[in-house]
């Protein structure tokens, strides 16, 4: 045989097989699968706060070095884009210099403090909560735990902050363990 008729034969045989190969299964959320956890240094003592929460539940197992875990959780404060505005044709900050402080419907909104465990390989967020300062309203309901949720946090210590972070982020991966949570 020549090997140009070898090489087409293997070709025409090995096509359909590839062929009916079953597309790949979607990956499970790595908050389900992933072990090893590192919590980024945060400020107020939150680290030590949350990791104290987290370690009884046993779920994941709670590491000092960052390198090669499955899953990060970290803090960080959201930025927000400086508005200007022109006093006597010189732009400065949006507020600045003013003796009544802006509006406090704006600020509600923003979230003082963000937290999200992100998949350390891929570097995606896979769950965030944002700490709002303010008091949740008796008309609004209870944020659901999932992939992004709210936390109020008006008048709450650093522990009480620490340990609604933990529950939520608990909640939500009781929630995808049992199958009811939405997958990435």
């Amino acid at each position: 045989m020549r090997p140009g008729f070898f090489g087409l034969l293997v070709i025409l045989i090995v096509t359909p097989v590839l062929a009916q190969q079953p597309a790949p299964a979607q990956r499970p959320n790595e908050l389900v699968v992933g072990k090893l956890l590192y919590v980024a240094p945060m400020p107020a003592g939150l680290k030590d706060w949350i990791i104290d929460y987290l370690r009884p539940w046993g779920k994941y197992e709670i590491t000092g070095n960052p390198e090669g875990v499955d899953l990060v959780l970290k803090s960080y404060k959201p930025e927000t884009e400086t508005e200007w505005e022109n006093r006597d044709g010189i732009p400065v900050p949006k507020g600045e210099g003013r003796r009544t402080p802006l509006s406090r419907k704006k600020r509600e909104d923003l979230p003082a403090v963000s937290f999200s465990v992100v998949d350390w390989v891929t570097n995606e967020p896979v769950w965030q909560a944002d700490v709002l300062d303010r008091k949740q309203k008796k008309d609004e309901p209870d944020p659901p735990a999932g992939p992004h949720t709210k936390i109020f946090a008006r008048d709450m210590s650093p522990d009480q902050i620490a340990h609604r972070v933990a529950t939520k982020l608990r909640e939500y991966v009781t929630k995808l363990e049992k199958g009811e949570g939405a997958q990435p």
